[in-house]
């Protein structure tokens, strides 16, 4: 490890802005196409405020899906290739699927999409991937997720809705070290449900290896609030993986959601690798 990255990790926080969402009282609309070149679009006001990111690397907690809604671990995948569909399916799946059941107990894990990301543009229209979101959001709300639930079961569906049911995201680096646009993830703890606001993700046709949709679909951005806690683990190596749960059916205190965000990252050395991601999603059921 260089003595660049040692001094980045052992520093306790950094002060970032947040890009919140502005309460109108509008339903505020984002879309995306699924062309790279295409940037994301965004009716509905932002302002940032300056807020703490805690180092998490340097503290003692054991992080849990469902307390702070987020965990990290150490993970080395057998794929070689994260743009490789076929790798992604037959290696990345099964793996991912295990190493959830394991850490969450829970009966049945599916992993239904991937999204990887890139900050530079011509690794986006030559990949054809997304950008990273630099706003604070949780990908799913009572109602997209019981439609994404439809969306990959189909007919299957309603049986499953019956369960207790979480969607957990799998987020890692595809390509050496984070230098830059990092992820950081909210103490679901800190987060009042009155500072969440539905937005609607208007989204094209989109095909996946199982099934097909159109949707314009709902999310969760935040407003500000000085109480959110904020924590990343700086410069994420391709062995390591961020979990955070996304929805969660349970009313009982559990975590239900993490909210997360890239941030411009004040640490980035000179001239960053960009970033190369993968977020995958996975439906977590149990008995």
């Amino acid at each position: 490890m260089s003595s660049q990255v040692q001094d980045v990790t052992s520093l306790s926080e950094i002060e970032v802005p947040i890009h919140y969402l502005v309460d109108t009282g509008e339903t505020p609309v984002f879309h995306q196409t699924n062309a790279a070149a295409d940037p994301i679009t965004i009716r509905g006001n932002r302002e940032a405020h300056a807020m703490t990111i805690r180092n998490a690397r340097l503290l003692p907690n054991d992080f849990s899906l469902d307390v702070e809604g987020f965990a990290f671990t150490e993970y080395v995948t057998q794929v070689t290739d994260f743009y490789d569909d076929a790798q992604l399916k037959s290696v990345y799946e099964p793996e991912i699927e295990k190493l959830i059941a394991r850490l969450t107990g829970a009966g049945e894990v599916v992993v239904y999409d991937h999204t990887r990301r890139s900050s530079d543009g011509a690794q986006r229209e030559t990949h054809n991937l997304r950008d990273p979101v630099p706003l604070p959001h949780s990908d799913y709300t009572d109602a997209s997720a019981a439609q994404r639930m439809r969306d990959v079961f189909g007919d299957g569906a309603d049986e499953r809705l019956k369960r207790r049911f979480a969607i957990v995201n799998v987020w890692r680096s595809m390509a050496g070290p984070i230098e830059q646009w990092p992820m950081a993830v909210c103490d679901a703890r800190s987060v009042n449900d009155a500072q969440i606001h539905k937005i609607v993700r208007s989204a094209p046709h989109r095909t996946e290896p199982s099934f097909e949709y159109s949707r314009s679909s709902e999310t969760r951005h935040a407003s500000y609030d000085a109480g959110h806690r904020w924590f990343h683990f700086p410069r994420m190596a391709v062995s390591e993986i961020l979990l955070f749960k996304n929805y969660d059916t349970l009313r009982d205190g559990t975590a239900r959601y993490a909210l997360h965000s890239a941030f411009d990252d004040p640490t980035s050395p000179p001239n960053p690798a960009p970033r190369q991601s993968i977020e995958s999603r996975a439906f977590l059921f149990f008995d």
